[in-house]
Parts: structure tokens; sequence; C-alpha cells
């Protein structure tokens, strides 16, 4: 077996469509479309702007048995003063000699750029898909949410690796909303901040730059203090924002205001992987474009992507004014159902507000660390 450094469009090839081997019978994967996965490597990808990413492929007579992703974000280690390398996109066949080679390789590289931790997986950063499914194999995951393998996270266990973070996601229906929300309260709540100038409002995509701008301010503002949170710069919001655009309607875009400043905002976004479920070479052409038309239509799930309300406007009933109206706004085009994530564990309100809402804990997700 060696390893080898994806270094060529055939490498990367090789490395983008592995996981549709390995999966290959498993009737919870969804493929992602292989055109998304050939931008998230590109050099178009405004991560490279601030920080490196190697590729890796574990090869034995020619075959691929596994992949990862050596990470580098410096603006992770700038801003928390740590020397901490990251993994991701890791997939591998069920052998602990492929594993103990790619994380060997990727504590290599890592030690040769001065950094002494290992932290993954994340795909590129905490911004983006991370953590390992370690509970909820018996579901499929909703958009851009991992799913792997159920024997990941045993070897991290095995192998001097700790829990670093543990992500949930809460399934959510309208039902249960409406069974656990006291809605007189609700009115109650509404009216006291009506009264205080605070009032919802969908995105205007019309505006979409200066839109962009105030949900970016507001999205970094809310997440500082979370856990490993790296705000997200101009490009990288720009980029996230572009791609949302032709998914979500701007009924899932919500904004809460008081006179002109931002002060909350809650996305949803419907579950394509409902639609990506049938399209399994991962390709939309020639023919998976008529897949992806016809199933589009028939899409009832959702995932509830980012809520965040300013710190000083928490407590006030903003963010379950925001989730209660989102619902109504997903109910409207036929979705009733879905999940809400990633909330962190240690997010104790949120988790809180789950609950009290009827939201069931249906998955976790672990990202490990380890000294190098």
């Amino acid at each position: 077996m060696e390893i080898t450094e994806v270094k060529d469009k055939k490498l990367l090839r090789q490395f983008i469509s592995f996981p549709y081997k390995l999966y290959k019978n498993d009737p919870n994967y969804i493929p992602d479309l292989i055109l998304n996965q050939k931008k998230i490597f590109s050099n178009t990808n405004p991560f490279f702007e601030h920080s490196q990413a190697l590729l890796f492929m574990a090869l034995e007579n020619k075959k691929v048995m596994g992949r990862i992703a050596a990470i580098h974000n410096r603006i992770h280690n700038n801003i928390y003063n740590e020397k901490t390398a990251f993994f991701g996109f890791l997939e591998a066949v069920s052998r602990d000699d492929v594993f103990i080679a790619l994380i060997g390789k990727v504590s290599e590289w890592a030690k040769s750029e001065g950094l002494n931790k290992l932290v993954g997986p994340t795909n590129f950063t905490t911004n983006d898909s991370c953590g390992f499914l370690i509970s909820g194999f018996d579901r499929m995951p909703v958009i851009n949410m991992p799913y792997n393998k159920d024997y990941y996270a045993g070897f991290f266990d095995r192998h001097g690796f700790t829990k670093e973070l543990d992500l949930f996601a809460y399934e959510h229906t309208a039902q249960n909303l409406k069974m656990h929300i006291d809605e007189k309260l609700l009115h109650r709540v509404g009216e006291k901040l009506f009264s205080e100038g605070i009032s919802l409002r969908q995105v205007h995509f019309k505006d979409m730059d200066a839109e962009i701008m105030k949900l970016r301010e507001v999205y970094n503002a809310s997440n500082i203090g979370n856990s490993g949170f790296i705000p997200l710069s101009e490009n990288e919001f720009k980029s996230t924002a572009k791609d949302l655009k032709t998914l979500i309607p701007e009924k899932l875009i919500l904004f809460a205001e008081k006179n002109d400043e931002t002060v909350g905002f809650i996305v949803a976004l419907p579950d394509y992987n409902q639609v990506f479920r049938h399209i399994h070479s991962g390709r939309l052409f020639p023919f998976g474009i008529f897949k992806f038309l016809w199933h589009k239509r028939k899409i009832d799930n959702a995932r509830v992507l980012i809520l965040g309300v300013l710190p000083k406007y928490r407590g006030k009933g903003i963010d379950l004014h925001l989730y209660y109206r989102i619902q109504q706004n997903l109910a409207s085009i036929g979705i009733h159902r879905g999940e809400a994530a990633y909330i962190m564990e240690s997010n104790t309100v949120m988790n809180s507000i789950m609950q009290k809402i009827g939201g069931k804990l249906v998955k976790k997700y672990r990202m490990f660390s380890k000294e190098i």
C-alpha cells in the first residue's frame, strides 16, 4: 500500500469517485453531485485564498482503499492562537492499516508545517460539513450533512483520539411544533417584540448584494464564542449565498430587524438529498437533469440550516418567532418536516428550545482530536 498525493485531474477524479464505490450498496448513502465536488476542490473555492489543503489517497495494487485531506486553516490558528491541523473528506475501507497510513500521512505533513494537534473531520472548515455520524445510521442524511460508515468512529477511539466536540440534529414536524408551542404565549411575545420595534421579513433576492452583507454581519457576530467558529470572509459568504440562492425560495430566509438594524436571521433549505438519491452517478448531464427536475417537485423535507440572534437581543423570544415563522413558510410550500442541524452539544439554549418545541434528537456527530 502506498499513500499518493492528488496532483492531477486523473487522481482527483479517483479521489472524488471513491465514495460512490465505497457506498455502492448502502441504501442510506446520498451521492453528492460531481459538479459540486469539483468546485469544492478547485482553486475558485475562497477557502484557498487564506489556507491550504493537500489531498491524499491510499492505493493498493493501484486500487483506491481510502482518501483524506490534510488542512492548514491559517485563519483558525490566527484567531485561536493555535497550531492545529485539520483532516477532512476521510473515506476508507474497514481496515485499520488504511486509516493508520492516511492519518499518519496527515500527521507527518502537519508536523512539517509546525503544527502540533490534529482535529477532524472538517470539510474544509466548521462552516462546512464536519463530524462523523455516530448515531442515526438508520436515517438518510439531509442536504449538506455527513454520512459515513459506522466503523469510522471506532478507529479513532482505538488509536488515541478523544472527543473534541459533539453536534446534534433534531427532527421537527409542523404537528409537533403546534402541540408544544403555547400560541397565546407566542402571541404575547410577538406583541412585545412589535412594541420594541422588532419585526420579521423575508429576504429580497433583487437586492442580494446588500442582503448578503446584512446576513454575513449577523452570522459572524452571532456565532462569536461558539467552539471553533471562524468568521466567513466576504468572498466565502458570497460564494455560499450564490449557491443557496439557486436552491432556496425567498420565504425560507428570514430576517429579524429593529429599525434598519438586522438583529437575527434563519435559513431553511429544502432537502435536495431527496432528489440526489435518484441520481446515482452524481452527474446531472446528460440524463440526471431530468431526474432532478422530476423529483424536485416531490421534496417534503427540509433542513433548518442556521439560526442566529445578536447577543444583545437574545432572551426576547426572537429565535422562537423565527423558528415558528419558518415552519409556517415551509408548510406553505408543502414541507411539514425536517431537521435542525448542526446544534452543538454545549449550546444549552438551542438544545433547550429544540426540546421545548417537540424536536426529537435523531442524529449525533463527533469531531476527534489528538496531540501529534
